[in-house]
């Protein structure tokens, strides 16, 4: 079953296991919701083992096929997923970018200094800076929101498309955090 003639898959399966290429088709079944939604329960119950193989499917240009990655991706909550999913905080689809925000909430803190350290190194444009605010605004203590005030507004302000959020993910690396990297 390795070998797929499937169009909608663009991403070589020849090294996925027949199991889990039998649940990734199950995924783009459309026509049938229950065929789909057993496909997604158990590539999720299937758990961290298979987080690499769904890391390899993000490179699809399947729209389809990536959103549904990327759901089972926040649902198993791994922290290896974590510069995955600040990556695609600036994907072209809207859905992508909210499953990838919601993703590293559920990751939890540990995804606050790789976010701020992204900031820092200049990863800004209009999504990811969105994305961004959503999550550091549901991960930080209120304390920590007081003081990276400058920050937050920072990246919610799209008139300044975050110019000056480097900066500030520096000084609150620097301050708040007390990181040197």
């Amino acid at each position: 079953m390795k070998k797929i003639d499937n169009h909608e898959i663009d991403i070589n399966l020849d090294d996925f296991p027949d199991n889990l290429v039998k649940l990734i088709v199950g995924l783009l079944d459309d026509k049938n919701y229950p065929e789909k939604h057993n496909a997604r329960i158990t590539l999720v119950k299937m758990g961290k083992p298979i987080i690499p193989q769904m890391h390899k499917l993000l490179a699809s240009r399947n729209g389809l096929l990536r959103k549904d990655v990327a759901k089972i991706i926040e649902l198993i909550a791994d922290r290896r997923s974590i510069p995955l999913l600040i990556s695609l905080l600036d994907d072209m689809e809207s859905d992508i970018r909210w499953i990838a925000a919601e993703g590293l909430i559920k990751i939890g803190r540990q995804c606050i200094l790789p976010i701020l350290k992204s900031i820092r190194d200049g990863k800004s444009s209009y999504f990811h800076n969105k994305g961004t605010h959503h999550v550091l605004n549901s991960l930080l203590y209120e304390n920590e929101k007081k003081k990276l005030t400058p920050l937050l507004l920072s990246l919610d302000d799209y008139h300044e498309l975050g110019e000056t959020a480097p900066v500030e993910a520096f000084k609150a690396l620097k301050t708040v955090f007390k990181c040197n990297t």
